[in-house]
């Protein structure tokens, strides 16, 4: 019974990720509003740092417009469409009690862990830290989880054929 909750929590925080995601992604790939961010972003950046003359503005300038205008955009938003459904599909699958779709979280939330930690040692912060460990917990609890419901089964299956 407490897995089952926890099953649930772990699936609507994956369905809550997912729904966060296809707006991010949305809004890159879909909304093709880059002039409007890019006017914004001036007019931000001229507003608050008042240094419309000095290089670092010019080059915080170009940084924006390279993102901005170029396809890491569109591409950023396709990655994320992407891991937006992988994240439902998850989510949905362990929500509704499918033990194909705790496999798949085991998998895909277990392999996304060492990406997680090479950020992590090239910028670190006390953010990424956090989501090592809740991912790390997840796949820790789901494995022990799927691992019991495993040796149910066989057990179920042995008294049920003498």
């Amino acid at each position: 019974m407490h897995s089952n909750k926890y099953l649930r929590t772990i699936a609507l925080y994956k369905i809550a990720k997912g729904c966060a995601l296809i707006f991010i992604g949305a809004s890159l790939f879909f909304l093709d509003v880059r002039d409007t961010w890019y006017q914004a972003v001036i007019e931000w950046l001229d507003d608050e740092l008042m240094l419309p003359q000095g290089k670092i503005f010019y080059w915080l300038l170009s940084r924006v417009e390279t993102f901005l205008l170029g396809d890491t955009v569109r591409s950023t938003g396709i990655l994320a469409l992407i891991y937006a459904v992988v994240l439902w599909v998850e989510g949905v699958g362990v929500y509704l009690g499918q033990r194909w779709a705790e496999w798949f979280m085991v998998v895909a939330t277990a392999s996304l862990i060492p990406l997680e930690i090479y950020h992590l040692v090239h910028k670190p912060t006390i953010v990424k830290v956090i989501v090592i460990l809740a991912n790390s917990a997840i796949v820790w609890y789901l494995w022990r989880t799927l691992h019991k419901k495993t040796a149910e089964e066989k057990g179920t299956q042995e008294t049920a054929n003498p």
